[in-house]
């Protein structure tokens, strides 16, 4: 009877292979392209386009079962060796500057003499390598004396002229042998560019080189048996997922939610780990199934995750050319004890944030990271991040001081000066004139410390050298003009424990776990753009209690606690919705008020009544002035701000009671990878969002905006130290306020004093 009965199954059985590999037959005219599944090592199986040929040769019954069955997938790395990728591809540079604007893979170098950090990852190469660089530059370059200097791991490797003006072209250098190194190598290169009509800093302004980071780094060449062979590794991996996130791709992990309940967890930390292993601009994910249609660009890395019985880690090479790390996961597994013997993906230096400095000493430039800095061209800018405690506060008139270590070029033209900036207000404006030549000690530059806040706070240097003559081009120059010595000190003075209501501090302590989701943030936010600006937050390191960040949407503008200001919902709206170009429009509608097209001829053709009307008018505007400068409580110094921003996204933390919560709202045709640099780079070199409400330009910096009645606090107990210092920054915070409570009390004592004087005089007649 058995004997009967499996002939019978073993039909069906082929009757259900039959079935399914007609249907899967029918995926590629459905959807207009080839139709790709990935196996258990991560390699893609053509699907057929035509209806003749049920499976392709490689895949078999076996195959197919396995492949609907999570659970009996098997491994089979010798189908997937085989490639079919292109010869050759690039192992991209990484950016690890994040001050260097990137849109769309391009990076754009602009002034005179500029010095670029990438990260560079390599596998072992017992050979020449070849290195590619991909530039266009301006018109006004001049390309005989404008060129790019390349050096690997602190080894010049090669200069060449930057001839490339129409069009994106390739150069290409020479590394020597044994000079990369297995995993993360240091690539810099020094832009020199020359105005081909000019000298001086307004022609550097027109200098400019684009650099295309998806199509500069190191030439990989796939058919290499040798190279191949190393791919299946971490570091060839290293190197795929550098080519994979340059231009902006997206890097794909698939399987997650075969996990289960545990697929959130592994997805958090995959996205916080890799963004910690790679410097630059914050990496994308995305997230999908097994099953995937051809992408319209070849993948270099991807990620796939396998339920199994026992954790492990591996590479293999895909049937697509891509390196696959496969990740093989147990039930109850931690991410962090599978990928924990895996150093290339700890995290690097860039999750330290800006050296904090000492307070009452003069502290060294060299303490917070300031190299001397020598300057050869006719205009630069160098900014460098400190800082300060978090509990530090001067609101005084009391004094800080830089003791300046100089020395700049003799005969420099008329001009020629060094500006000082701190957190981008001039503090000094020194002369390069008079004493050229000479090293120049300790000069002493005082400046309100007021002027500095804290946490993360930005000292500047800008040169301004004009040319001689500036309507021809600059003579060659190697010569440093002007040098700063990172012996320079910097003296901050005492503060007692003080705390003023300042987003600055909340959102220094961002972590990727501070994110704070309703049930109307799906309509501005998707999945992938809370992936990527979890991804900005994993950069750095937070503090010991992680604040908090509400992603909003524009429907859900009134769960935003605003405290006593009145914040207008419409212009809230507009920040975000209006274009910029409508900016000026708007403010200059704003400045007229109604905007009547009569006001003038009624001005002329105003009765006497009408003139007294309009003069008490002007004194009760006067008197609300003045009342808000008193008590800034209305909000209107909030509106007039906010009628004049326009941005991608909006900070808020009006409420003094929640210091730790920030409440963001983006526009809703805004790119949440720009914002995700912006967050990044503020996090690492200063000038982030501050006050109560911050707007993130169009242009990518922050314009703040901090409330006129702010109150400090005392952190720690009064005592005879602290009195002094601590009554200042309260009377400091609000000074037209105790100013006139002042004068209120002298008053009401000097007519207490009279009628005293008076009581006492009538009593002795």
């Amino acid at each position: 009877m058995s004997a009967a009965i499996t002939p019978r199954i073993a039909i069906r059985r082929a009757g259900l292979v039959a079935g399914m590999a007609a249907a899967l037959s029918l995926l590629g005219p459905l959807t207009q392209a080839p139709a790709y599944a990935q196996n258990a090592e991560g390699a893609q199986i053509i699907m057929p386009e035509d209806g003749t040929s049920g499976l392709p040769q490689a895949v078999d019954a076996a195959d197919i079962g396995a492949r609907v069955d999570p659970a009996r997938r098997q491994v089979r790395t010798d189908e997937d060796a085989q490639s079919s990728a292109a010869p050759h591809w690039i192992s991209a540079l990484r950016l690890t500057d994040l001050r260097y604007r990137v849109q769309n893979g391009i990076a754009r170098i602009t002034g005179e003499r500029e010095w670029v950090n990438f990260d560079l990852y390599s596998v072992g190469i017992d050979r020449e390598a070849v290195l590619q660089i991909a530039t266009v530059s301006g018109i006004n370059n001049l390309p005989e004396r404008s060129r790019m200097r390349l050096s690997v791991n602190g080894q010049e490797v090669g200069t060449q002229n930057l001839t490339h003006l129409e069009a994106i072209g390739v150069d290409q250098f020479t590394i020597p042998e044994g000079l990369l190194q297995s995993g993360r190598n240091r690539v810099q290169i020094e832009f020199r560019q020359q105005h081909r009509i000019f000298c001086g800093p307004e022609a550097s302004f027109d200098l400019w080189t684009d650099l295309d980071l998806s199509r500069s780094g190191l030439v990989v060449r796939s058919d290499s048996d040798s190279i191949r062979a190393n791919l299946m590794g971490i570091d060839g991996f290293m190197m795929a997922l550098a080519a994979q996130s340059s231009g902006g791709r997206s890097v794909e992990i698939r399987g997650i939610e075969t996990l289960g309940s545990e697929a959130e967890v592994w997805r958090d930390f995959l996205v916080a780990r890799f963004n910690q292993a790679l410097t630059g601009t914050p990496l994308l994910f995305s997230f999908t199934d097994y099953w995937t249609t051809q992408p319209a660009a070849r993948d270099h890395a991807r990620i796939t995750i396998l339920p199994a019985s026992e954790s492990r880690i591996r590479f293999v090479l895909a049937g697509d050319g891509a390196v696959v790390m496969v990740l093989e996961v147990a039930q109850g597994t931690q991410p962090e004890q599978l990928l924990s013997g895996i150093h290339a993906v700890e995290a690097q230096q860039q999750d330290m944030r800006p050296p904090q400095i000492m307070t009452e000493v003069n502290v060294p430039f060299s303490d917070f990271g300031v190299e001397t800095e020598s300057f050869s061209q006719r205009y630069a800018v160098r900014d460098h991040a400190f800082r300060l405690p978090d509990d530090w506060l001067v609101l005084t008139a009391a004094k800080a001081r830089i003791y300046l270590d100089y020395a700049y070029a003799t005969d420099l033209p008329q001009g020629a000066m060094l500006l000082l900036k701190i957190n981008g207000t001039s503090v000094r404006l020194l002369p390069l004139r008079g004493e050229g030549g000479v090293q120049i000690s300790r000069f002493p530059v005082d400046f309100e410390a007021r002027l500095m806040h804290p946490g993360t706070n930005v000292l500047s240097f800008e040169m301004f050298v004009p040319g001689n003559p500036p309507t021809l081009p600059c003579a060659v120059n190697e010569a440093p003009i002007l040098q700063i010595s990172d012996s320079s000190t910097l003296y901050v003075p005492y503060s007692p424990s003080m705390y003023i209501p300042d987003m600055d501090l909340a959102f220094a302590a961002l972590s990727p776990d501070s994110l704070s989701l309703n049930e109307m943030s799906g309509r501005a936010y998707s999945q992938m753009d809370v992936l990527t600006l979890k991804a900005a937050l994993a950069r750095t390191r937070a503090a010991i209690r992680p604040s908090k960040l509400h992603l909003i949407s524009l429907d859900d503008l009134g769960s935003i606690p605003t405290g006593h200001y009145n914040a207008d919902r419409r212009l809230l709206e507009d920040a975000v919705l209006l274009p910029d170009e409508s900016s000026a429009l708007v403010a200059e509608l704003g400045s007229q008020g109604q905007g009547d097209p009569f006001q003038i001829r009624r001005s002329e053709q105003r009765s006497l009544s009408l003139a007294f009307s309009a003069g008490v008018d002007a004194v009760l505007e006067r008197g609300r002035w003045m009342f808000e400068r008193v008590f800034p409580r209305s909000g209107d110094q909030l509106n007039t701000w906010l009628m004049q921003q326009r941005g991608k996204a909006v900070l808020f933390q009006l409420d003094a009671a929640r210091p730790d919560e920030i409440w963001m709202l983006r526009g809703p045709d805004s790119d949440m990878h720009a914002i995700a640099h912006a967050v990044a780079n503020a996090r690492a070199n200063g000038g982030g969002p501050r006050g109560q409400v911050a707007v993130l330009t169009h242009e990518g910096h922050w314009e703040s905006w901090l409330a006129p009645d702010r109150r400090p606090l005392l952190l720690e107990p009064w005592s005879r130290q602290n009195f002094r210092s601590a009554m200042g920054n309260i009377v400091s915070a609000r000074p037209i306020f105790f100013t006139i409570l002042i004068l209120g009390l002298a008053s009401l004592s000097a007519v207490v004093a009279l009628r005293l004087v008076i009581s006492t005089r009538e009593h002795k007649t």
